[in-house]
């Protein structure tokens, strides 16, 4: 059986799912082979996307860099399948302005530990924290609330978008250590203190 490969390397992940939907609508009945490095938010985007299109895919150690091999449309199980000649398909031209390799930094986790931005005005410093909460790119991972940032909890402007955050797929957690009052009832996880602690060791969070 023919597999098909897709080589995503040097690419962003809208570039990424675009390449990969377009191979799927092109070749349905075929299995994918897409080839890429250590990217990891583009590989969990790539997951994400298969899982939505219904295709089953496993991710693999390959080389230097990481496979995932999808299965055909509609096939039954994941069990071993008779080795066939492998087509390589490159990934679709860029437009000219895209021809220059993008870097596009990875979004990191955004730790909020103060309860508005600055030491003047409050109101102001206030509106200018919810404007980053109204404006957080969907790739950040999560975000944290510690310190006297769990006084954002109190603010029911501030608590609307974290809740529509926690809504369309932003997890946000609060710090064990600077947790003021039981929170089940607004369904954000109770974060141990050591996960943001070593990220941040780690220069990989963002500090507010």
């Amino acid at each position: 059986m023919d597999i098909l490969t897709l080589e995503l390397f040097d690419v962003t992940v809208s570039e990424a799912l675009r390449e990969v939907s377009r191979v799927l609508d092109a070749h349905p009945g075929l299995p994918l082979r897409i080839l890429l490095g250590g990217d990891r938010m583009l590989q969990h985007n790539i997951q994400r996307f298969l899982d939505r299109a219904g295709r089953t895919a496993a991710l693999r150690p390959d080389g230097s860099g990481w496979r995932f091999e999808v299965a055909r449309s509609g096939a039954l199980g994941t069990g071993p399948r008779a080795a066939g000649p492998t087509a390589v398909i490159p990934a679709a031209e860029a437009p000219v302005t895209l021809l220059a390799p993008v870097s596009a930094p990875v979004p990191r986790p955004l730790l909020i530990t103060r309860s508005q931005l600055g030491q003047g005005s409050q109101d102001i410093g206030r509106r200018l924290l919810l404007g980053v909460l109204r404006e957080l790119d969907p790739a950040v991972p999560w975000v944290g609330l510690a310190l006297d940032g769990v006084g954002l909890l109190d603010d029911p402007e501030a608590l609307g978008l974290l809740e529509a955050l926690q809504a369309r797929g932003t997890p946000v957690r609060i710090s064990r250590e600077s947790q003021l009052f039981p929170l089940e009832q607004a369904g954000f996880e109770i974060m141990e203190d050591s996960r943001w602690q070593r990220l941040a060791g780690r220069g990989e969070l963002t500090l507010l």
